[in-house]
């Protein structure tokens, strides 16, 4: 036979597998089509679905994809008003099982559902020495018990490509609501949609494991949550829940944001725990795991207790125009909480904006040990109900460039939702603060009045070191030396000389706490 040959086969819910596949004479089972196709030398094979289709499960699924010979597969609904469905409720089985090297290529209108196992990754799909492709359909309403990855699971040597299509209303009792990587495998969305699924201990949408790696190039990643589910227990052992609503970066994992969304995600720590619990709404970062930030905004997103948009125990980087705005979290870091001795944010650029919290750090808060580094972008209009608006460091922080200002407290019943904002709009704003020209002609353009709690910055047991940037408000310290201030003094500011007798060479002002 032709290797160039290609072949489409046909199968619906009213198909008989005695046919011959073709649309006039459908097939019942996808089996009965891959019996067809298998051994063959196609170069690919299409399978287009009619209708519901539950047919009874093979040896590790509803349908495997698996054994040699086979070509690249291509499944896809009929159309918009005649979509495909796998559905595998009531067997307790996932839904497609993909291994031994074989390639699944998911089309527009189909929809993979019904999938539920207990002890075995990806309810949905389970990618195990394989490759999905995703460039639409739906993968929804599939669940594992203990188990990880309640839509997708990405086993060693697997890999996962979205390019399109929506994961939803997923559930992992225990990891990775929408889809777990495991260690080894690669996940790389391009587009598309993860959306409402839940997770009873960490990432509601994704969980990168360790060794495994996620590049999100475009797409939406929203309205996923993370604990709330009661108490977790494994073995008797009550385990802290509630970490990265959006995406968990394991140890020795690496997630990159090269642009999208990661919004309105939700970390819920379970009743009475105020450790790392409901923590990291957006994206919470382990020790020893790796989040780079290039493009892209993390807004929106809720912690019952640390780090709305990111909580890093690890390395976390935003660069260009990585944007971390409007997220809140209820004890501390609205926009970022870092902690643990391997914990460091640098930020090379981007924008942390409008970020707030009920305790300290209404932009980052830097926990005892851990590293914050500024060398560009901007923090501005951020808020913090007990103490700095802008930046709270516990641990040692180094400021040599960007610009924070106008972080003015703001009141919970004044604090606004998201604006349409456009990246135009933002970079003209963070010109105006940067540029030396337009500061020099307008002085006070990032002054603001400031209400209840003036500090933008508190330095409690940490040290900080400024030898850059623009900063512009009052100072909070628990005592004199804990912060070294090298810039030259600008030709418009009038140097002042605190009650603690530290002299401020720019526009921040040393008050006393």
């Amino acid at each position: 036979m032709n290797e160039n040959t290609e072949i489409t086969l046909f199968v619906s819910e009213n198909g008989d597998d005695r046919n011959d596949g073709s649309r006039e004479k459908p097939l019942w089972s996808i089996a009965a089509a891959l019996g067809k196709i298998g051994g063959k030398s196609y170069k690919k094979a299409e399978i287009v679905i009619t209708g519901t289709i539950t047919e009874p499960a093979a040896r590790k699924a509803m349908v495997d994809i698996c054994g040699k010979g086979l070509p690249p597969v291509f499944l896809r609904g009929e159309s918009p008003e005649q979509p495909g469905i796998l559905n595998a409720e009531g067997l307790n089985r996932q839904v497609l099982h993909i291994s031994d090297g074989n390639s699944l290529c998911l089309g527009d209108n189909i929809v993979i559902r019904g999938g539920s196992v207990n002890g075995n990754g990806g309810a949905g799909v389970c990618i195990q020495g394989g490759t999905l492709i995703m460039e639409g359909g739906e993968i929804s309403d599939n669940d594992t018990g203990v188990g990880m990855g309640g839509g997708v699971y990405v086993g060693k040597d697997s890999e996962f490509i979205m390019r399109g299509g929506a994961i939803t209303r997923n559930n992992s009792k225990m990891f990775g609501g929408g889809v777990f990587a495991d260690e080894g495998g690669v996940f790389t969305m391009r587009d598309g949609c993860i959306a409402g699924n839940r997770a009873a201990i960490s990432g509601g949408a994704v969980y990168v494991g360790e060794d495994a790696e996620f590049a999100l190039h475009d797409g939406t990643i929203e309205e996923n949550q993370a604990g709330g589910q009661g108490d977790v227990k494994i073995g008797g052992i009550r385990i802290s829940s509630g970490k990265g609503g959006g995406v968990y970066v394991d140890d020795g994992a690496a997630f990159t944001m090269y642009d999208g969304l990661i919004r309105k995600n939700r970390a819920m720590a379970a009743q009475g725990e105020a450790q790392n619990g409901g923590s990291g709404a957006g994206v919470y970062v382990a020790e020893g795991g790796r989040f780079t930030c290039l493009l892209g905004d993390i807004a929106e997103n809720s912690a019952s207790n640390w780090g709305g948009g990111v909580y890093t125990e690890g390395a976390f980087t935003a660069d260009s125009l990585a944007m971390i705005s409007y997220n809140e979290a209820g004890l501390g870091g609205g926009g970022i909480q870092i902690a643990g001795k391997a914990g460091a944010f640098t930020m090379k650029g981007g924008y942390v904006a409008h970020n707030s919290t009920c305790g300290c750090g209404g932009a980052v808060n830097a926990l005892i040990d851990s590293v914050f580094s500024m060398e560009d972008g901007a923090i501005a209009k951020n808020t913090a109900d007990v103490m700095g608006n802008a930046l709270a460091i516990f641990g040692k922080a180094c400021i040599s460039g960007g610009a924070v200002f106008d972080n003015n407290y703001i009141p919970p019943q004044d604090r606004q939702a998201k604006p349409d904002e456009t990246i135009s709009d933002i970079l003209k704003r963070i010109r105006e603060i940067i540029d030396p020209e337009l500061r020099e002609a307008n002085p006070a353009i990032n002054m603001g009045t400031r209400r209840e709690h003036p500090a933008i910055l508190l330095v409690d047991t940490g040290k900080l070191s400024i030898s850059g940037g623009i900063l512009e408000g009052a100072v909070a310290m628990t005592k004199p030396g804990q912060m070294e201030d090298t810039r030259p003094i600008p030709s418009h500011s009038v140097p002042e000389r605190g009650k603690d007798g530290i002299r401020d060479p720019g526009n921040l002002r040393i008050q006393e706490r």
